[in-house]
């Protein structure tokens, strides 16, 4: 025999271990292959219950994700309303306060115009009344001096005046 015969040598022992390893296989197939399929298939459906609970969290989540964004939209517009709508009464009270001290700016004109227009009278009739006085002093002086002399004359021609 050559070498390279040697090296594979099927003998007996050998025969009878392939023979003891296919029994072994079998008996083990036999004996644990439903206790082992039933772990399997116990494992498979415990995936696949756990996989269908990932699954249905998953879209809980995605449906919650989508509340949140909805809610967030709604927020938003409910706050550029509430932000327009206090912009809106912040110009309508701006305008009351324009309004307000514009009304309250003629009000203070006419009564400052009134009160001028008063001291104008005011001042006008003082001056006539001191411009007054002071014509009767100075009619008063002149006549003084202008009767001295001809006092009798004068009361004469002015009683005559009066009688005719």
């Amino acid at each position: 025999m050559s070498e390279g015969a040697k090296l594979v040598n099927i003998d007996f022992t050998m025969a009878i271990q392939i023979v003891n390893f296919l029994v072994l296989v079998y008996f083990f197939w036999r004996v644990f292959s439903k206790k082992i399929g039933k772990i399997l298939e116990e494992r498979k459906h415990l995936a696949l219950s756990e996989m269908e609970i990932v699954e249905e969290e998953k879209e809980k989540l995605e449906e919650q994700k989508k509340a949140m964004e909805k809610l967030k939209k709604e927020s938003k517009r409910r706050a550029n309303e509430i932000l327009i709508k206090a912009e809106r009464q912040a110009d309508e009270r701006k305008d009351q306060i324009v309004s307000s001290a514009m009304n309250n700016r003629e009000r203070m004109m006419m009564k400052a115009e009134a009160d001028i227009e008063k001291m104008r009278q005011n001042a006008k009739f003082e001056l006539q009344k001191e411009v007054g006085e002071m014509a009767v002093e100075l009619a008063e002086k002149i006549i003084k001096e202008n009767i001295k002399d001809k006092q009798d004359e004068i009361i004469d021609n002015f009683i005559n005046e009066i009688g005719d």
